[in-house]
């Protein structure tokens, strides 16, 4: 029988390190950051990462799958559950406690031009820029 070696990172304080978080892939960052709950504080305001956005933005409006998402954004089938978990939490308790919501942060990349897997999508965002180019030049 053949053995096996795993290499594990330990942290300073002797526990095991979590993998690095990779990098996940958005079309393009949101036009709106924020939304507010009248008569909320600013200081009571609920964060949702931009993944997070994204994961929402593709399951529950463009209407993926969670496989089609993770392929899309780059990552497993079981990230995008975690992320999509997170953000129905986030928004259920801006909603249930009338807090805020700002839209900002996490470990993404904006992609730079429309990928050849968007070529037939109706909401790539890349498209839509176009087309509000060609309505200005009109």
């Amino acid at each position: 029988m053949q053995r096996q070696y795993v290499r594990v990172q330990v942290s300073e304080k002797g526990g095991q390190m979590a993998r690095p978080q990779k990098c996940r892939c958005i079309c393009s960052k949101p036009k709106v950051t924020e939304f507010s709950a009248k008569g909320a504080s600013e200081q009571n305001c609920v964060n949702l990462t931009l993944d997070e956005y994204e994961v929402m933005r593709l399951l529950d409006f463009v209407n993926l799958n969670q496989e089609q998402c993770a392929v899309k954004m780059d990552i497993s089938r079981p990230t995008v559950t975690r992320i999509y978990n997170s953000a129905r939490q986030k928004i259920a308790d801006a909603l249930v406690n009338g807090r805020s919501i700002t839209i900002s942060g996490g470990d993404v990349t904006v992609c730079e031009a429309m990928r050849p897997e968007c070529v037939n999508e109706k909401y790539c965002c890349h498209r839509q820029q176009e087309e509000e180019a060609d309505i200005r030049e009109r």
